[in-house]
């Protein structure tokens, strides 16, 4: 290997983000990846794959939005207190719901509130009339068909990342699933023979691995599938078959640790062995031993494959710093 190869550089972070970026458009996955249709309790920070379209209006009919008397806003017309209108129940006036369909022949709704019975149940004898004392304006206090979401329009468009609020909307409008964008699966490889689990109780010389947990969240935080790998002792045939194995059935790989240029650090030659090392270093400190490339392998029902790897530094602010730039 030369020494060029071996020595980080100080690539410039537009600068490599824009090898990896035009080298992910020519093996083609600079784009979005597949859709799958999944139920509306499932799809939370999802991202839709297509636009979504009413179905239904929503309402679909027009609505009582409170609990009083729907009625003609004309037959109200001159109501004041020293004039005060009388309509009957059942003829003029029929109490509603708030959400009950409003009668065919009515244009407004007064709040229950606001009226005056008039020959209130005495003996089992039903209320016979009310009295205003103000007229009502057409439509008051009242939901018409479509005042959230007409048919047909649009309700969220490609590309949207579901929030509790959207998916309310699609089931108002008469959607149980939708179509969204496959999650990113991501494998992460925590390397180093010096590293022992989370709940050991580490010898002198030996290191707590936790990296593995803060990229796996910040995965899981983006809307990815994070997959912790166990740990690979310091080993270039053992990173590299394990780098070989978490390429072929996810879409990202991170190798934690071995990013920088001693001699157990090995990422950046097992990425070279698989396929290509486009950047070892970028002008980011900390962070500054970012191995960016993409490796080449047989995948797990897709064929040949390509598959960006990130060599993510061991300094843990340097990997927490290299998943919000990278990742």
């Amino acid at each position: 290997m030369s020494e060029e190869k071996v020595y980080l550089h100080d690539v410039p972070l537009e600068e490599a983000w824009e090898r990896f970026r035009r080298a992910l458009a020519q093996a083609g996955l600079w784009r979005p990846l597949e859709a799958e249709e999944v139920p509306l309790d499932q799809a939370l920070q999802r991202v839709t794959a297509e636009p979504v379209w009413a179905r239904l209006s929503s309402p679909h009919y027009h609505a009582a939005a409170m609990d009083g008397y729907a009625l003609r806003a004309a037959d109200t017309a001159g109501a004041s207190d020293r004039a005060p209108v009388d309509l009957a129940i059942g003829e003029g006036a029929l109490y509603v719901d708030t959400g009950d369909p409003m009668p065919d022949w009515a244009d407004a709704l007064v709040p229950i509130e606001e009226v005056e019975p008039v020959g209130a149940t005495r003996g089992g004898r039903a209320l016979e009339r009310i009295r205003l004392r103000a007229a009502v304006a057409p439509w008051s206090h009242v939901r018409a068909m479509g005042e959230d979401m007409v048919a047909t329009e649009l309700v969220l468009p490609a590309g949207q990342i579901l929030r509790p609020v959207d998916l309310g909307a699609v089931a108002g409008c008469g959607h149980s699933r939708l179509r969204v964008r496959r999650r990113p699966r991501v494998a992460i490889i925590p390397t180093g023979t010096e590293l022992v689990p989370a709940g050991s109780d580490p010898a002198p010389g030996e290191i707590i691995e936790y990296n593995s947990l803060v990229l796996a969240a910040q995965v899981e935080a983006w809307g990815g599938l994070a997959t912790r790998c166990p740990i690979a002792p310091d080993d270039f045939e053992g990173i590299r078959k394990a780098v070989a194995q978490a390429a072929a059935d996810h879409d990202l790989v991170l190798v934690n640790a071995g990013s920088s240029a001693g001699s157990e650090d090995y990422t950046a030659r097992v990425v070279e062995s698989l396929g290509e090392l486009l950047v070892h270093g970028v002008a980011v400190r900390p962070g500054h031993p970012v191995i960016l490339g993409l490796v080449r392998v047989q995948g797990s029902g897709r064929g040949a494959a390509v598959v960006p790897v990130i060599g993510v530094p061991g300094y843990p602010v340097s990997a927490a710093l290299t998943g919000e730039i990278f990742v």
